[in-house]
């Protein structure tokens, strides 16, 4: 048959009226009603999810207002399409798979099952439930998640060459021109014929259909929504069904053979009616979709324009002007009315009925931007954005109850008094002397961790920027430890519940989910234990009290296969943190971590003489993390850490000459603080870098540098270091002297001014300068001899270069 005929045959079927739609088309909306209005069939079947039937009564409840979305998800816990460790972190990990079905006041899906409840059809959803979709939405593309799309219109070699015919940029602009505008008043019948010509070229340029659709799972939908089809029929004998479908399935179920999906329901399996919002529905599909355009465009058809689309258009680039005066960019009433007259041209010049989104996109760019795009364009854009996408939240009926992540969120934030009237509020949490306080701080750490945006901004205390919406002690990061109490900017906005609408699958409370993703971070580390116990200090710092010990003995693990001193000194200080904070976070077997402590110590002296020969590249952190080592181990004192082990290690480490020289200072450093070596082996030491060969005495300085970074009282307390670096820096060459001198100035910015003064006391009498000068005596002519010494050598040097 030729593709007028199939499609005559298709709307001349006498039990089915064959609908064909595109997603979001509002458009489509208004010919779905007048078609169902029209003739009252006995079932209006729609695309969707069946295990989402049961939810249509809510769906087309009064006191239900779209945006609202159907949302499946399934959590893999047996691997039954084994992506665990592929879509999840870890094989223990199970993957999470989700499907949103969302729906907005011009969704042909929702006016169909709205038309249909007034007309007292049956209404159903057909399309396969997101478990029986999962081996091809989510296993064969490595998606986590599924969306309602018009890709198989758009992918073919049919539109694309249409789209050059057209010169037109994009799917959406080709379905616009061709469908949208001027669409809403012409025959409904014409409008059907029109999209279903559309969508059998479209498919019927593939080829085998056969082999181009078994892969994606378009067969396997299509076969599913013939069985309810078929179903439904025999249910209503002798009457009409309508089913209301994407064109590019319409045209192929007429002759599809039906066979049900086997897709069996489990505890893992969870599909709700949510509420959503335009900017949650914009994120979901990025730039291709500004509801806030359909949302306009629909309420001029509502309200009878005759031009919708128009007016719409001009209704939005007001707004735009609004939003980019609100920027403080310069955009006048004239820049608004001369935004509308280029639409209007550019729809002209496009051949389009009226002004399509694209028209009024370019449109604005062209009138409000005054300049380059790139740099004066910003705050057009994201005026433009915001307003394009809108900021309407939906609205469920109460019969329908909420995703308990949603109750329980409000539940908590009403018992902890936290304001989500959208105010901007301040709230303080002493830890150290209130429980009710350290719920509440639990409970916005939970909702830092998981992403809920509930939180405005704290302003900078310079009060020139702003700074992050926490201020206050920081258990994971380090920052803030020296403040007692913790500060929060609160401010509650919509997105929140777009966000507790994404995490609805991972627990029922906060907590839970915040425990739930925890887990699953915990399970995904390998063998680094300065991550894992970054992770059990959130665990404590969220007070998630039923996990910690799980944690603990997951972080235990790891610490035995980690073997990087810098990730073990890491791990080992916060330990000690979490030691020092337990009264203040939730934390479980106190002794038990008292052991880990004393493990984790134990591993990092073993590692010590690992860093011997670390490459000047990484020897500034591994002389940090020694130097917290020994910290730790002077000053723990829960229990007594094993030193001993530490200084044989330490000596380990110094045995080589060869050895990183600003290591093996520190190693010396060390051993000097602890009473383990003399200063008699000290100068020793750096006299055999000192007097050694040139490339030696190179290393003079760093060899300097580690040892007054570990230790400052063998320098402050030792004449013999101060004589002996003096002696031979006497006899240096000048040019080997400026190579290492500034090592040697690195070395002596370990002391401070008032020690500075003391070694230059001591410095003064090793060159024969008894007493300290006043500062208003002649200067001592054994210090004006050596001052004009050096200036002579400075003088010949700079002739020399200046020659």
């Amino acid at each position: 048959m030729t593709p007028a005929e199939t499609v005559e045959k298709i709307l001349d079927d006498k039990r089915v009226i064959w609908i064909p739609i595109k997603h979001y088309s509002p458009a489509c909306a208004v010919h779905v009603r007048k078609i169902i209005r029209e003739a009252a069939p006995a079932a209006v079947l729609v695309e969707g999810p069946d295990d989402a039937t049961d939810l249509i009564q809510h769906i087309v409840n009064p006191a239900t207002r779209p945006p609202i979305t159907v949302l499946s998800s399934y959590v893999d816990q047996r691997n039954v399409f084994g992506q665990n460790g592929i879509l999840s972190t870890s094989e223990s990990v199970p993957a999470r798979y989700r499907g949103w079905w969302p729906l907005t006041p011009y969704s042909p899906e929702y006016i169909a099952l709205l038309t249909g409840a007034e007309v007292g059809a049956e209404l159903k959803f057909i399309d396969v439930p997101l478990k029986a979709a999962i081996p091809f939405h989510h296993v064969a593309t490595s998606q986590p998640s599924q969306v309602v799309t018009d890709r198989l219109l758009a992918e073919n070699a049919y539109f694309e060459a249409l789209r050059i015919r057209q010169r037109r940029r994009s799917f959406e602009e080709f379905w616009a021109a061709s469908f949208e505008v001027g669409g809403v008043s012409v025959p409904s019948d014409d409008f059907r014929r029109a999209a279903l010509t559309f969508a059998w070229c479209t498919r019927n340029v593939w080829g085998d259909e056969e082999a181009s659709f078994a892969g994606d799972g378009t067969l396997l939908r299509e076969a599913h929504m013939r069985w309810h089809i078929d179903k439904t029929l025999k249910a209503h004998k002798g009457e009409k069904i309508a089913v209301v479908t994407g064109a590019f399935h319409t045209v192929a179920l007429p002759w599809t053979k039906k066979k049900r999906a086997k897709a069996k329901a489990d505890r893992y399996t969870q599909t709700l009616l949510c509420t959503h919002s335009y900017r949650a529905l914009s994120a979901l599909y990025g730039m291709n979709r500004l509801p806030g355009w359909g949302d306009t465009v629909w309420e001029e058809i509502e309200a009878g324009e005759e031009e919708p689309y128009n007016a719409a258009a001009l209704r939005l680039s007001i707004e735009i002007m609004r939003a980019a005066r609100a920027e403080g960019l310069a955009v006048s009433t004239a820049d608004s009315v001369g935004a509308h007259k280029v639409a209007h041209n550019l729809a002209v010049l496009r051949r389009n009925r009226e002004i399509t989104q694209d028209d009024l996109l370019d449109a604005v760019q062209m009138s409000y931007v005054k300049g380059d795009l790139a740099r004066e364009g910003v705050g057009i854009t994201r005026a433009t954005r915001a307003v394009m996408v809108g900021t309407k939240m939906g609205r469920v009926a109460p019969e329908a109850g909420q995703a308990p992540l949603l109750r329980s969120f409000y539940v908590d934030c009403k018992k902890l008094r936290l304001d989500v009237s959208g105010a901007a509020k301040n709230v303080r949490c002493d830890l150290h002397k209130q429980e009710k306080h350290r719920l509440k701080s639990a409970f916005l750490h939970q909702c830092t961790f998981l992403g809920i945006p509930l939180f405005g901004r704290l302003p900078d205390r310079n009060w020139r920027s702003e700074s992050s919406h926490y201020m206050g002690p920081d258990l994971v990061t380090g920052a803030g430890m020296h403040l007692i109490t913790e500060t929060w900017a609160i401010r509650w906005t919509e997105e929140v519940d777009d966000r507790l609408v994404e995490l609805s699958d991972r627990g029922p409370t906060v907590a839970r989910a915040a425990e739930a993703t925890l887990w699953e971070r915990i399970k995904a580390v390998d063998d680094d234990a300065s991550e894992a116990t970054k992770l059990l200090l959130r665990c404590g710092q969220m007070m998630l009290v039923d996990l910690f010990m799980d944690a603990l003995d997951t972080v235990d693990k790891t610490i035995v296969l980690d073997t990087s001193f810098d990730h073990l000194v890491a791990a080992l200080t916060d330990f000690v943190v979490l030691h020092q904070y337990r009264d203040t976070v939730a934390t479980e077997g106190h002794q038990r971590m008292v052991l880990t402590i004393l493990t984790v110590f134990q591993r990092c002296c073993l590692r010590v003489p690992s860093i011997k020969n670390v490459a000047d590249e990484d020897c500034e952190s591994a002389l940090d993390r020694l130097q917290t080592l020994v910290r730790i181990a002077l000053s723990f004192e829960a229990v007594p850490l094993d030193r001993q082990l530490l200084v044989e290690k330490i000596r380990e480490m110094v045995a080589d000459p060869d050895g990183q020289p600003a290591i093996r200072g520190a190693g010396m450093g060390v051993l000097y603080a602890f009473g383990a070596t003399r200063e008699a082996v000290v100068v020793r030491e750096l006299n055999s870098y000192l007097l050694g060969s040139p490339e030696r005495v190179r290393q003079a300085g760093k060899f300097l540098e580690g040892l007054f970074a570990a230790s400052k009282n063998v320098m402050m307390g030792s004449p013999r270091l101060i004589r002996a670096i003096d002696q031979v820096i006497r006899r240096l060459e000048w040019h080997t002297f400026k190579l290492i001198l500034p090592d040697l100035r690195r070395a002596f910015t370990q002391f401070i001014p008032t020690e500075i003064d003391q070694i230059s006391m001591r410095v003064s009498e090793e060159i024969g300068i008894d007493s300290r000068p006043s500062a208003d005596a002649p200067i001592p002519d054994a210090l004006v001899r050596l001052g004009a010494a050096a200036d002579g050598r400075v003088a010949a040097v700079l002739a020399e270069w200046l020659a």
